[in-house]
């Protein structure tokens, strides 16, 4: 096992270690033993509920430096990723600690930005770089060229907000200054806690933040896409029935992650934009919109509520619910080896094909 040295852990936390590691083991075997006969409300193969069971188990029983401690940095599984493809690594700074990674022919005549999730905690795993991967070389073949560039933030607790959002602006403010780069063909992307970074992006751009620069644009972004949107940081669910066996993550991760991305800072319409009014959403300045969550997900009543409230407010929306997937099917079950298309994963690429130049 490789230990990242930037990840500082207490004597405790390391000795901890080894037992979360024989609490995994155990969750393991049991799902082995007990994926065979499966509801609908459960993953679609034994593989999968194998997999989200130990994922669900490591989320649960670890904190957040503790994953990080053990898991290479989203920029290492870049470089990992562009070397076994045969690329030569194209990674731009971007100020502020955050860096930018292309995939792709960064000429293309679109840009899709993305923010990976993980609770804001969690490096990009390679799941994400063969999700954009796809996206690339399956567009590619429908005659439509784009390139993905994929945003390194600060992991919490050592980034809290909003260091992250400011990063991600400044991600943006990178792509829409290129010369001869109309925002029209750029579109924005992500998943989970990168999903609330687009819908904070798109909060600052019409609404600017009042710690950081504002970012204006001489159009509208060419679209946005948010699989799975984490945008409401509450840590406990009384109103809501939630069933997590067929879902990656539980209910116990929103505590731990939300206050250690939220830090001392207070929630505003820019860390859960499902509490904003409608008409916060009016000038929002993207073409259209998609979101997108997994039919088995813990997160689907918030994602479902959020998706109502923003199309009250800005009518191009539109909500695609994957039957039997959980959360961010489309790039964690290429994390966990399953390469099967997702219901999800294929909707965000037809929706691409429609919208791209």
């Amino acid at each position: 096992m490789l230990f990242n040295p930037q990840v500082k852990l207490s004597l405790a936390e390391k000795l901890d270690l080894l037992p979360a590691l024989v609490s995994v083991s155990l969750a393991a075997f049991y799902a082995l033993l007990t994926g065979i006969w499966r509801s609908e409300r459960q993953a679609k193969t034994l593989f999968l509920h194998f997999g989200y069971a130990i994922f669900r188990k490591v989320t649960a029983r670890m904190s957040p430096s503790q994953i990080q401690f053990v898991s290479p940095t989203s920029d290492k599984i870049y470089n990992r990723f562009a070397k076994k493809s045969g690329r030569v690594p194209e990674s731009v700074e971007l100020g502020h600690g955050a860096l930018g990674h292309w995939i792709g022919d960064r000429n293309a005549p679109n840009v899709l930005v993305w923010f990976h999730g993980g609770g804001f905690a969690l490096p990009a795993n390679m799941g994400y770089f063969k999700f954009y991967s796809n996206v690339v070389r399956e567009l590619e073949r429908s005659g439509k060229r784009v390139a993905v560039f994929s945003l390194t933030y600060t992991l919490s607790p050592q980034g809290t907000y909003p260091t992250q959002l400011r990063q991600a602006v400044e991600c943006m403010r990178y792509i829409v200054s290129q010369p001869n780069r109309d925002p029209s063909t750029v579109f924005l992307g992500g998943d989970s806690a990168g999903g609330n970074l687009v819908s904070g992006v798109l909060s600052h751009i019409a609404h600017p933040h009042p710690q950081i620069a504002p970012l204006s644009l001489s159009g509208n972004l060419g679209g946005a896409a948010m699989i799975a949107p984490w945008t409401l940081l509450d840590t406990e669910f009384p109103d809501q029935e939630i069933y997590s066996g067929g879902d990656l993550i539980t209910p116990s991760v929103a505590g731990p992650w939300s206050s250690a991305y939220l830090g001392k800072a207070t929630r505003d319409y820019y860390t859960d934009l499902s509490t904003a009014p409608t008409d916060w959403f009016e000038s929002f300045p993207v073409n259209t919109v998609l979101i997108t969550g997994g039919g088995n997900e813990i997160l689907l009543p918030i994602i479902q509520d959020f998706a109502a409230k923003f199309k009250e407010g800005f009518p191009s929306v539109e909500l695609f619910i994957g039957h039997r997937e959980g959360h961010v099917a489309p790039i964690y079950n290429l994390y966990l080896g399953d390469n099967t298309e997702t219901e999800q994963g294929k909707k965000v690429k037809s929706w691409l094909k429609e919208l791209l130049h």
